[in-house]
C-alpha cells in the first residue's frame, strides 16, 4: 500500500525544480485551469494562484535588478582598488618630497606600509585613509593644502564606493528573501490546486495532464542533472606500465 503520509506532502517544494520551471509550469497550469472552468468552479483557485504567480515574477525580476545594481557597485569599488595604488603613490611621493624618505612626517602621514593599505580587508580601509588624513592634517602647514584635499577627496571616494557596495548587498539579500517567500506561497496555491483536482476527479490520475504537464517541472531537473554529470571529470586510472609495476 502507498504510505499515506505522502499525500500531505507537497510535491512542488522539492529543491530541484528551477525557478524557470517553476514559471513555466504555472503559467501553463493557469491557463489551462482558465480553459477548462465552465461552471466556474476554478475560479477561487485561478484567483489565488494567478496573485501568487503575479508576486513571485515581480518579486523575481525585482532580484534581478538588485543584482544588477549590486554588480556595477561591486565593480565600482574594484576600480577604485585598482588605481588605489597610483593614487597613494601620488600622495605619498608629495609627503617624501617634502619631508624624505626616511622622515619622522613620512611615518607620521603613513603609519602603513602602502601595499598594507593597498591589500587590506574592506572595513579596514576607511580607517586606515582616515589616519592618513590625519597625518596629513597635523603637517598641512609643511605640505600646503593640496596634499590634503587630495587625502580627503582619496578617503571621500572611498566611502562612496564602500557605502553602495554595502547597500546594494544588504538589498540584494532582501530581495533574495522575498522571492523565497512569493515561491513559497505559489508552491502552496499549485498544491491546493492538485488536492482540488483529485478531489474533483478521483480514481481519475489520466484527468491531471488536462490540468498540469509535469514535464515543464521535470525537464529544468533534468537539464541540471545532465549539466552536472558533465561537470563530473572521471579520474584517470593508472596506465598499463603502472599497473604491470603494481602487480610485480
Amino acid at each position: 500500500m502507498i504510505d499515506l503520509h505522502r499525500y500531505f506532502l507537497n510535491p512542488f517544494d522539492d529543491p530541484e525544480i528551477g525557478l524557470p520551471g517553476l514559471l513555466a509550469f504555472s503559467t501553463d497550469h493557469l491557463q489551462r485551469m482558465m480553459a477548462n472552468n465552465p461552471g466556474g468552479g476554478y475560479s477561487s483557485r485561478i484567483a489565488a494562484t494567478s496573485a501568487a504567480l503575479q508576486l513571485l515574477e515581480s518579486t523575481a525580476t525585482e532580484d534581478q535588478t538588485k543584482l544588477g545594481i549590486r554588480k556595477a557597485r561591486k565593480r565600482a569599488k574594484l576600480t577604485f582598488r585598482r588605481t588605489l595604488s597610483a593614487r597613494l603613490a601620488k600622495l605619498h611621493g608629495a609627503v617624501v618630497a617634502r619631508f624624505g624618505a626616511k622622515g619622522a612626517g613620512v611615518a607620521e602621514c603613513f603609519p602603513l606600509p602602502r601595499t598594507r593599505l593597498v591589500n587590506c580587508a574592506d572595513d579596514l580601509m576607511e580607517s586606515h585613509l582616515r589616519a592618513v588624513i590625519t597625518g596629513v592634517t597635523a603637517r598641512q602647514a609643511e605640505l600646503g593644502a593640496a596634499v590634503l584635499a587630495d587625502a580627503e577627496a582619496l578617503h571621500a571616494d572611498w566611502l562612496a564606493v564602500y557605502e553602495a557596495s554595502e547597500s546594494s548587498s544588504g538589498a540584494k539579500a532582501k530581495a533574495e528573501q522575498g522571492q523565497r517567500a512569493a515561491r513559497r506561497a505559489l508552491q502552496l496555491e499549485l498544491f491546493l490546486n492538485l488536492l482540488a483536482l483529485a478531489a474533483q476527479f478521483p480514481r481519475q490520475p489520466e484527468r491531471m495532464d488536462l490540468f498540469l504537464q509535469q514535464t515543464l517541472l521535470a525537464g529544468g531537473v533534468a537539464r541540471r542533472r545532465r549539466k552536472a554529470k558533465r561537470a563530473v571529470v572521471p579520474t584517470p586510472g593508472p596506465s598499463e606500465g603502472a599497473k604491470a609495476m603494481l602487480e610485480s
